[in-house]
């Protein structure tokens, strides 16, 4: 059942053309399905971009079920250019990528004007430079009756730089904006109807759990306020410590670093390291074991400690984040020094390495046993679903084993892998001995043993052997035994005969399917398809479920689940630390968006949008103007009669640069693009010069891999004028590498190095350093100037096994196999190898040839010396 305020959306955009942008977890994906099912006509045409494979699958799968008889179809490159032309004039729905449509836009295989519209997802990513502008472009020039629609779930990408909105809404040709927040009057009458009933459940962190807290905010304090004062240029409103708790502070770092970067010292560079490495441990205390969390701190101190560039580690919070991290593993040494944070009634073991360990099981594991055994006493109904969800994969499979194990032993079989195993390699312990409980006769019921006595009730019950007094009858099994007798990782015990095996909800395999009442745990995070929570949500249909994680778009999800099922019970138990990160970081997050979403409402009020914006009218030339010099002096000294000769300016540009934004500004600059697929280049600009396009990480792995110089001696054989073009990033720094790294002598590790060997090595070749694709693109048009224009038929025919190029009037043809081995003779360079190949027939003559006849072909004593004895010297 479609919501009031998603049935306003989608009138809203239907009646007039223009941007929609709604908070996540609202059913973006349900207002893009009602266009879908709109147009799925065979007498239109529409076009859906920017989508990825998992998002087409789910939307076609979705149509299906609505029983919609002519779905969308999927254009790839298995379709040829004759086949796509076909699927053009059939009409209906397609989802088609960019790099494809922009090519039979630019060749005419696409009837523009057959064109219904064009559906844009993901409409954020739509800049100047996007591949994306540069079709809508090519679309508006043609068809000025079509429209264009645009979905986006990201406020924050369409706020932050100045007229950052104004840019994307005048490159896809829309004028009208539509905001649709959660605080949004109309969605929010639709979701207070019908509430699910929410019981909010705060931890506490453990005491050690705050020690660590404590101690790695203020070692990230101390990093910013090094950062600042090594870099005083740096907006520190954005590096602050509540923002480094969120993914996107890593984005903000980049942003303002990356175009000084290779300027920058190693200590700015491992600051930024530092603060990358303190984040991830902030969100692996909450979400990993303190077994795995101590193991990965260890990790961090050996790796810092070899370099000995973080300074950080010699902090007095250093050495606290260490300590307690330790003591949630092996007990606190004394409990006269630390009562707060004893361990007393927490079971205590002997792990195969000899060592006594105490672990500290995380604060949520209780709760969620507890809430378990709740739903079990309060649900009369069989066959009721709890639904666990939680951030990602690992905490899942972790989940799955506390329900299934327990956490003693989970924590005991963490420390064998992580910890114990290394050991045993390090030391040479050849065998392992059974983990032993510490303890004299009965021991105390623990928290931990509560917790596994309450897994106990929801799982499958299974005979296990007495602990009591049994510990010498095992002390020479092995753990690899021991473990044998547990149950398979994403089973039930084989015991009973209620076990259910893993399966799949919602197209993603889910950890640990439990007996009445079953138990699902999924995870929130998922990269192959990022609509399965709202799949989970429609095929299972739990009565309950367990947020171990926050989740802003996942609450929002379970509010339209509820709103649009308001005849099902629906509970949910929302768990996460008290006073904690974690907790800061999901209202630090909930406060970004409102304010990106306020800001937007501020930028719709005072925009002012041109009414020939959307291109349709007469009047829209201006906005559809290809600006460019080269059209201006178009021939103005070539007079025939009073009137100017005009000709058309193209470039011919290999099919797969078309992944780059340089095809889109030449176009804008009212250069005409040409696709072809060319074996040699990818630019040609006039008959005799040849571009080779690199960017700097594509220059370096085609220099180390040797692709680079096949290229460049493929480009000199057959044109004229040869050019590498050496492209940076706006963002980017606009040098190779760092002043440090420069030397003074020649190194076959140094990219400057090579280089200078390529360009010594083929002296015809020139290269090119553009910092960003417009600099590029004037570049490009200055080249040009009063040179003719490249020929289609000739660039096709250009291939690496030709001999040479046709324009190269008055050359002589050679077999490039010898003519590379002549090359490499010494005494043989680019001056002179032609008299020599023109002289001798063939190596047998070149052998027998004096020294003096060298010296007449070669002119040049030198090298007719260095020849002759090369020819003649003896091998021993």
């Amino acid at each position: 059942m479609a919501l009031d305020f998603q049935n306003q959306m989608f009138v809203d955009l239907l009646s007039e053309d223009g941007m929609a942008i709604v908070a996540r977890g609202l059913g973006l994906d349900q207002l893009m399905l009602k266009f879908l099912e709109l147009y799925s006509d065979p007498k239109v045409l529409v076009l859906v971009l920017n989508t990825r494979p998992c998002e087409e699958a789910y939307f076609i799968d979705d149509l299906q079920c609505r029983g919609v008889s002519y779905l969308p179809k999927v254009i790839t490159n298995e379709y040829s250019a004759k086949e796509r032309e076909m699927v053009y004039l059939k009409g209906g729905i397609l989802f088609i990528t960019s790099r494809i449509i922009v090519m039979d836009l630019l060749k005419k295989t696409c009837p523009v004007e057959k064109i219904m519209g064009i559906l844009v997802y993901r409409a954020h990513k739509v800049t100047d430079e996007s591949t994306l502008a540069f079709i809508l472009r090519l679309y508006r020039q043609d068809n000025k009756a079509g429209f264009i629609k645009a979905f986006s779930d990201s406020p924050d990408h369409c706020t932050g730089r100045y007229s950052h909105l104004d840019r994307i809404m005048r490159n896809m040709f829309i004028k009208n904006l539509y905001v649709w927040p959660r605080f949004h009057a109309t969605v929010v009458s639709s979701l207070s109807v019908h509430k699910p009933e929410v019981i909010e459940m705060r931890e506490p962190l453990s005491p050690n759990m705050i020690s660590i807290q404590m101690a790695i905010l203020d070692i990230t304090k101390a990093c910013l306020e090094e950062l600042q004062q090594a870099n005083p240029s740096l907006d520190m409103e954005e590096l602050s410590l509540e923002n480094s708790l969120q993914k996107s502070f890593a984005h903000s770092i980049k942003m303002q670093l990356d175009p000084i970067w290779n300027y920058l010292g190693a200590k700015t560079k491992q600051l930024v390291s530092d603060l990358h490495s303190l984040r991830n441990l902030l969100y692996n205390l909450t979400q990993c074991d303190c077994i795995t969390f101590c193991h990965q701190l260890e990790l961090l101190r050996s790796s810092a400690g070899a370099s000995g560039k973080s300074g950080w580690m010699f902090m007095d919070a250093a050495n606290t984040l260490f300590v307690k991290a330790s003591e949630r593993v092996y007990g606190c040494p004394s409990k006269k020094a630390h009562p707060i944070a004893s361990t007393a009634g927490q079971d205590k073991m002997v792990a195969s390495d000899g060592k006594e360990i105490c672990p500290e099981e995380p604060p949520k594991w209780n709760v969620l046993s507890q809430v378990i055994e709740e739903v079990q006493g309060a649900s009369n109904e069989s066959g009721s679903k709890i639904l666990v969800v939680a951030n990602d994969e690992r905490t899942c499979y972790q989940l799955r084993e506390y329900l299934c194990v327990g956490g003693s032993k989970l924590l005991l079989k963490v420390y064998e892998r992580l910890v114990a195993s290394k050991m045993k390699k390090a030391s040479g312990i050849n065998s392992l001995q059974v983990p032993q409980y510490r303890g004299k006769g009965k021991q105390k019921k623990s928290p931990s043993a509560g917790r596994e006595s309450a897994a106990k009730k929801f799982r499958v019950e299974k005979k296990e052997e007495d602990e009591e007094g049994t510990s010498s009858d095992h002390s020479q099994d092995s753990l690899e035994d021991l473990l044998k007798q547990q149950p398979p990782l994403l089973t039930l015990e084989d015991e009973t005969e209620q076990a259910r095996p893993s399966s799949t909800v919602g197209g993603q395999e889910c950890f640990g399917l439990l007996p009445d009442p079953l138990v699902v745990v999924h995870s929130m995070s998922s990269s192959e398809d990022p609509y399965h929570l709202t799949k989970v949500l429609k095929e299972l249909s739990p009565k309950y479920i367990v947020m171990y994680d926050p989740s802003i778009e996942f609450v929002r999800q379970v509010e339209v689940y509820k709103a649009a099922n308001p005849e099902k019970f629906l509970r949910v138990y929302f768990i996460f630390y008290d006073s904690s990160v974690e907790e800061q970081r999901y209202l630090t997050a909930l406060r970004k968006e409102k304010e990106a979403f306020q800001q937007l409402i501020k930028q719709k009020a005072r925009m002012v949008v041109p009414e020939e914006r959307e291109g349709k009218s007469n009047d829209a030339s201006g906005i559809l103007a290809r600006n460019s010099r080269l059209a201006k002096e178009d021939a103005i000294s070539t007079r025939k009669g009073g009137q100017h000769q005009k000709e058309k300016h193209q470039v011919i540009v290999d099919v797969r640069e078309f992944r780059s934004a340089l095809p889109s500004l030449l176009h804008k600059r009212g250069i005409d693009i040409i696709p072809v697929t060319l074996e040699i280049g990818d630019y040609i600009l006039s008959p005799d010069m040849c571009v080779e396009r690199k960017s700097v990480s594509d220059l370096i792995g085609s220099l180390n891999s040797g692709r680079l110089y096949n290229q460049v001696t493929m480009m000199t054989r057959h044109y004229r004028r040869p050019t590498l073009l050496i492209e940076f990033t706006e963002s980017r720094s606009f040098s190779l590498q760092s002043k440090a790294s420069l030397g003074s002598d020649i190194s076959i590790n140094n990219v400057s190095s090579k280089l200078a060997l390529l360009t010594l090595h083929f002296p015809k070749l020139r290269i090119l350093w553009c910092p960003s694709p417009h600099a590029t693109a004037e570049l490009f048009e200055e080249l040009k100037c009063g040179c003719p224009q490249p020929s289609m038929e000739a660039a096709i025919a250009v291939s690496s096994e030709e001999l040479a190029d046709d324009n190269d009037s008055g050359a002589v043809s050679y077999n490039s196999g010898p003519e590379d081995f002549v090359l490499k003779l010494p005494g043989v360079n680019s001056k002179n190898y032609r008299y020599l190949l023109n002289e001798v027939k063939d190596m047998q003559e070149l052998v027998k040839m004096s020294q003096s006849k060298l010296e007449q072909i070669l002119g040049s004593d030198s090298n007719a010396h260095l020849l002759w004895q090369f020819l003649h010297s003896d091998l021993q």
